[in-house]
């Protein structure tokens, strides 16, 4: 599946067919929550994955499994985006996050260094104060940048994890 907005290539620039990124927080946030809606919308339509009835995330192989009920998996390589701890209403991102194996988390590097170019301190700092709600727009802004397919958030036992994943592939189970 690709998604609904050309990608970066590995070099950060971005593609011929994307719009450029935005350069404020704002706009940044706004940009990733639509753009995040509307990769999900995609996944749900596509693939089903809003009626996933269980899922495996692997940081160590870097993979995410959603099992379907129809006997179907869906399987994609993954990272850590962040986790939000409901005691302090903290984010922390992957780039600094000691659940992320050394190297892996690429998305969150990718949204810090262009945070970090444009000036957007709220994106280039290890830790943020944010609610809930604000949390997915913050998490969606690695995966737009890094042109990750999707984000799948997920109760940790008392943080919530942040998942981006990439292209899908569909087998049986």
């Amino acid at each position: 599946m690709t998604g609904l907005l050309a990608g970066l290539a590995a070099t950060g620039a971005p593609a011929q067919d994307r719009p450029p990124l935005p350069e404020t927080y704002e706009q940044l946030i706004e940009m990733a929550f639509h753009h995040a809606q509307a990769l999900q919308a995609g996944h749900n339509a596509g693939w089903g994955m809003d009626k996933a009835t269980s899922y495996d995330v692997d940081l160590s192989a870097g993979t995410i499994t959603f099992f379907l009920p129809d006997g179907k998996k869906a399987q994609a390589a993954a990272q850590l985006l962040g986790t939000w701890n409901p005691n302090d209403e903290t984010f922390l991102w992957g780039w600094d996050h000691p659940s992320a194996p050394l190297g892996t988390a690429t998305a969150s590097a990718a949204l810090r260094g262009h945070a970090s170019q444009h000036g957007i301190d709220q994106l280039s700092t290890p830790k943020i104060t944010c609610d809930f709600e604000a949390c997915f727009s913050i998490a969606a802004t690695a995966i737009l940048v890094a042109d990750l397919q999707g984000i799948y958030r997920l109760d940790a036992g008392g943080p919530w994890a942040y998942i981006g994943f990439d292209t899908v592939t569909l087998s049986r189970q």
